[in-house]
């Protein structure tokens, strides 16, 4: 985001002019996800509605990282006005981790409800969703929500319990299927499915157990092998040893049977999902997949990342990429293929779904960095740099946002301003944090004949930004300074000197920079500038799926270590698709913003939006090049200019529980780099400016409740 914001609002798929909105920065929420139906956030002055006279005693609740007194009452059946006065509460936003509250009961309100007719059960792990979960157990998700009384597009929490129709229960369904998270306990412990993104310690730590009682139980001589879909033990209670006696996690309990039902199958996700002639992006494309179809799965391949599959009308073996799929039905007893039994792999060329071959590229990219955690600050000229290099080390983050502008450090050519720079990178060094620098607006001198001043936009000679861009690596090579953003929001008309938005300039000005920057230090990683999530309206702005699809066409991935993005919230939730995001803002809020109901767009959709990017990678073979939010969030506690109306509907309650959602669903999707939260301290250094909407500490550095929640996220 740029440092002058006045205009940071763009035009959305669809919306007039007078309706122009801007996007949202801030990531959200909730190390234990909101269990459903919830109420809106209201403060104890404004909520009228008070204990019921009927309550006979109390429950006791130890609050948990991440919980809000809106979560603890709708999981307990009462109001929050209830809790706040059972305790004594001051201050119905402030609460803290490990703080006892007593739970008004009335003698059915004594434990969060669960049906009481239930005979199978399910203990929600983390990374899961109400209609994943379905999927598993062979059951509508239409039965699922109605037996356990939520809606169709509720939030599950870890730890919750839900009951799955079909075995003694009112939704109607048939439990069936592979059990994915929990599943019923049993005496000393229960079976659980490894998640995409799983690990032992992130499993072991979920369930009240440590990895090497889990290596014991399942007799795994290596904490870091783990594939999706194995099931293994998980003890409880001091006991290792499942119901068997033993077993190993790739030779699950009980013994292999034959696929039920003429299953497992998948279905395919995307709206085209390519069928190659062997398991990876390199064998020719078969046949194409549309969203919804449902296709037999005959194999698994060597690791475990594709699917052999059935497709009518093609004779040959067909594979399809399983991250791309639902499953229906479990995949014990499926033939898992080896090396030697695939298809020879062809000689690498570039994907068949893409038209024109990809460019050489000029240098070998960088291994990916893992998930982490970072925030944007803003940290130029205002000596704030050691205060949020430190606020960021309190939050347990390792990754810190910067914008610069170089038309400020280079303002008369060839003359380097690197030394304003330096206190930031001195003060991160200091701290063992990593920075990325984010690099916008060409210096006057450097733009076109004619340009539009009152906006920023590129150089008219793309090599001039490439020396800059050299220059930059090679002063900080080594240092805290490890990647490099080149541009930002280049699909916007005022990111790109409202010039016509033009995918094939922008790519004329990513190739020389990539080489420049790896020539000065090729240990820089290299990011693509990050579009914002919009829909195409005319001369203002392109749709950034069509955009980046554009950019992978002329070989975008030959120069980059990672494609930056900037995921919006709005007042939508994280785990909100963009097909049902209208049906949860009405029940979350949409009193001020109504944007994912007037016009239905992937853009309103945190999570569409980095699932649509990534599918598109994997299109395009791409896969292997992770993805890096360089901003992300939602605004809350009241909008400071009325364009953005969503942070009236947006509480600070929920700017926290969603944030910490988002965390937590990157983290487990495990294609996800760096995620950079928007922002850190804009309520310090520009307060009352639309900007400070996202900040998460007040104009004094005191913490807001986001600030608490991401503290106490399990990282």
């Amino acid at each position: 985001m740029k440092l002058d914001l006045n205009k940071e609002f763009h035009m959305r798929a669809g919306i007039s002019q007078l309706r122009a909105s801007r996007r949202v920065w801030l990531i959200s929420v909730a190390a234990m996800m909101l269990f459903s139906l919830l109420p809106q956030t209201v403060s104890a002055a404004s909520q009228q509605v008070s204990v019921s006279p009927q309550a006979t005693g109390y429950t006791t609740h130890v609050v948990q990282a991440g919980e809000s007194l809106s979560i603890i009452a709708a999981r307990y059946g009462v109001t929050v006005q209830a809790l706040v006065t059972a305790n004594n509460i001051a201050n119905a936003n402030q609460i803290y981790v490990g703080q006892r509250l007593r739970i008004p009961t009335t003698g059915q309100q004594a434990a969060p409800s669960q049906p009481s007719t239930c005979n199978q059960t399910h203990t929600v792990v983390a990374g899961q969703t109400l209609s994943g979960i379905a999927v598993n157990y062979g059951v509508s998700i239409q039965n699922l929500a109605q037996v356990n009384g939520v809606s169709v597009t509720s939030y599950v929490y870890i730890g919750q319990s839900l009951c799955i129709p079909g075995s003694g229960t009112s939704g109607g369904g048939t439990a069936g299927g592979g059990t994915s998270g929990g599943g019923a306990t049993r005496t000393g412990g229960f079976w659980y499915e490894v998640q995409l993104g799983d690990t032992l310690s992130r499993i072991a730590f979920n369930n009240g157990t440590t990895v090497s009682a889990i290596m014991q139980a399942n007799n795994l001589a290596n904490a870091n092998t783990l594939f999706w879909g194995t099931r293994i033990w998980i003890p409880q209670g001091g006991s290792t040893t499942p119901p068997s006696g033993g077993g190993t996690a790739t030779q699950p309990q009980p013994a292999p049977q034959p696929p039920a039902a003429g299953g497992p199958f998948a279905v395919s996700q995307p709206t085209h999902l390519n069928v190659r002639g062997g398991p990876g992006t390199e064998y020719p494309v078969l046949s194409v997949l549309t969203s919804g179809t449902r296709v037999k799965i005959t194999g698994i391949g060597p690791r475990e990342e594709w699917f052999q599959v059935e497709v009518s009308g093609v004779s040959e073996p067909a594979w399809i990429y399983r991250d791309l799929t639902e499953l229906v039905g479990s995949l014990v007893g499926v033939k898992k293929f080896t090396e030697s039994e695939i298809p020879p792999r062809p000689e690498a060329a570039p994907p068949s779904a893409a038209p024109a071959p990809a460019p050489s590229a000029p240098a070998t990219r960088l291994p990916g960095i893992g998930f982490g955690y970072g925030v944007q600050a803003h940290m130029i000229h205002n000596g704030q740099e050691g205060i949020a290099m430190d606020k960021t080390r309190e939050l347990g983050f390792g990754w810190v946002k910067q914008q610069i502008e170089w038309k400020v450090f280079e303002s008369t050519q060839n003359q380097y301003g690197f030394g304003d720079i330096w206190p930031l990178v001195n003060a991160a060094n200091a701290r063992g944090l990593n920075l990325l620098f984010s690099v916008v607006n060409a210096p006057n001198w450097s733009r076109e004949s004619g340009y539009d001043g009152t906006v920023g936009g590129p150089p008219a000679d793309p090599q001039t930004f490439a020396r800059f861009l050299g220059r930059l690596a090679g002063e900080y090579c080594g240092s805290s300074v490890k990647a490099i953003e080149v541009w930002n929001e280049q699909n916007l008309h005022y990111e790109w000197g409202n010039r016509p938005i033009n995918p094939s300039e922008y790519m004329a000005l990513l190739r020389p920079s990539y080489g420049a920057i790896k020539a000065a230090c090729p240990s820089m990683y290299v990011i693509s500038g990050a579009l914002t999530p919009a829909g195409d309206n005319g001369s203002l702005a392109m749709d950034d799926f069509r955009y980046f699809e554009a950019m992978l066409q002329q070989g975008l991935a030959n120069y980059v270590d990672g494609f930056g993005a900037h995921p919006s919230g709005y007042n939508v939730p994280p785990n909100a698709v963009w097909q049902s995001a209208c049906e949860a803002i009405q029940q979350t809020g949409n009193q001020h913003f109504n944007g994912a109901c007037d016009n239905p767009h992937h853009s309103w959709s945190f999570r569409s939006t980095m699932e649509g990017y990534r599918n598109l990678a994997l299109r395009y073979g791409a896969g292997n090049i992770p993805i890096w939010p360089t901003e992300f969030g939602w605004a809350a506690g009241g909008a400071f200019d009325p364009r953005y109306g969503y942070a009236n509907d947006n509480d600070f309650d929920e700017q926290a529980r969603w944030t910490v959602e988002a965390f937590q669903m990157m983290r487990n999707w495990g294609w996800v780099g760096p995620a950079f939260l928007w922002n850190l301290n804009f309520r310090v250094v520009a307060d009352g400016t639309e900007k400070a909407q996202w900040g998460i500490v007040r104009n004094d550095w005191s913490p807001l409740p986001i600030f608490h929640a991401l503290r106490n996220m399990a990282k």
